[in-house]
């Protein structure tokens, strides 16, 4: 298979995973408002009380953390390979922040399913270990944002300049690079990084 030939496959590629992450992103959304709860996600207790009593919601939320990790992980590649040539250094620079916000996500998710699985053991015997690792994986969590939130600004910046991406896609995408540095923006950061992922899926498939 030649360059030329393998090029468009890996945009369709880029494409589909685009449309997934924006899913798993929307999805998680969803999931957080109405069925954990804003409450929970600002209350270390409230969110123990509900890993206990009705755990569902915090497992389908990490079960989508490895869904945005797998396509997050194509996405890097993907557009790694759009624009290296336009920008090797500072893609080199991104492609590590990107993979390194993949890999904090995943040790998240891993950490909330074993916090999850063992909430009810927290609460009555060792809550203290459980306070310490709920501290653990909401730092880790803020961490993913952050270096996500790096990640699209170079990516971004780079397209921007090359003109290798729509106009408006790159300057949507800095401002979610932008809103990922402020921690409290988070649901923000969903909302426009599933509408990114929508538009930059669409411009791939489109691609020749």
């Amino acid at each position: 298979m030649t360059a030329q030939t393998s090029q468009p496959r890996l945009e369709k590629t880029g494409s589909i995973a685009a449309f997934v992450n924006a899913f798993a992103a929307g999805a998680s959304l969803v999931v957080a408002v109405a069925f954990i709860g804003l409450g929970a996600l600002s209350d270390p207790q409230q969110l123990a009380a509900l890993a206990i009593a009705n755990p569902m919601p915090l497992l389908v939320q990490d079960l989508l953390k490895f869904v945005s990790a797998i396509t997050a992980s194509i996405l890097i590649v993907v557009l790694w390979k759009r624009l290296r040539d336009a920008a090797p250094t500072l893609l080199r620079v991104a492609t590590g922040f990107g993979f390194l916000a993949v890999g904090l996500l995943l040790v998240n998710a891993v950490l909330s399913i074993f916090a999850v699985s063992q909430a009810a053991n927290f609460s009555a015997s060792d809550a203290n270990t459980g306070n310490t690792l709920n501290g653990i994986i909401g730092f880790l969590g803020l961490a993913v944002i952050v270096a996500n939130g790096v990640w699209y600004l170079l990516v971004n910046w780079a397209a921007l300049k090359s003109r290798l991406l729509p106009r408006g896609l790159c300057w949507l995408g800095l401002a979610v690079g932008a809103v990922s540095l402020v921690p409290f923006l988070a649901l923000g950061v969903l909302i426009l990084s599933a509408v990114w992922a929508v538009w930059l899926g669409i411009f791939l498939w489109q691609t020749k």
